[in-house]
């Protein structure tokens, strides 16, 4: 599991600022040593978050009020090779993988009272095809444990997505929306910790 903070670049940095999410990765080791692996990601970096009060209802006065939460991020999930080399009491890899990505604008109605969301909904999507790659360093602090810090590149095409305060209500009811188009590149940093389990557990010198 890590933490990716993501630079957009190209047409897209032109509408996102930056974005901030989690990852989660797997690796089925090819050989004894965890040099050669297949890596599965999935991940979910935020590119734009708002939040305003409004009345649950439609009584005169506002008995219940709610946050209403409106999301924008890329659900990913992508598979492909990994390759480590060992440094001394370190561990680089690098990898590349394809798979598909969404971009995605979620609502989700909250209590207010605890940080609940007790309805959410899709107001908007487009999904593709996406490609990336990255490298990194890993520092054991423990048998089976290690700290991952790396850099990864993300290329998810030309896609459709909606940018923060591109959501409005219409006095019908409807919605409106603000769509932009263009290439879709980011780089991000990550920071993680990376856990074998027993089975799994690779050994650390050949």
């Amino acid at each position: 599991m890590a933490a990716d903070i993501g630079q957009p670049v190209g047409d897209f940095k032109q509408h996102v600022n930056n974005a901030v999410g989690l990852h989660a990765h797997v690796l089925l080791r090819l050989d004894r040593y965890g040099l050669a692996a297949i890596r599965l990601q999935g991940g979910w970096p935020n590119y734009g978050h708002e939040s305003q009060r409004s009345c649950l209802g439609t009584t005169p006065s506002c008995r219940v009020a709610v946050n209403v939460t409106t999301a924008n991020g890329i659900v990913s999930l992508g598979v492909g090779p990994q390759f480590s080399f060992l440094l001394g009491p370190f561990r680089s890899y690098g990898y590349g993988l394809v798979g598909v990505s969404r971009f995605a604008t979620l609502s989700g109605l909250g209590g207010g009272i605890v940080p609940d969301i007790v309805a959410a909904d899709e107001n908007f999507g487009d999904a593709g095809p996406v490609w990336s790659g990255g490298v990194g360093i890993q520092l054991p602090v423990h048998q089976s444990t290690t700290i991952d810090v790396g850099v990864a590149y993300q290329g998810h095409g030309r896609r459709n997505y909606r940018i923060k305060g591109g959501l409005r209500d219409n006095p019908d009811g409807s919605l409106a929306f603000d769509i932009k188009r263009s290439n879709s590149e980011l780089y991000t940093i990550r920071v993680g910790v990376t856990t074998a389990i027993a089975w799994g557990r690779r050994t650390s010198n050949p």
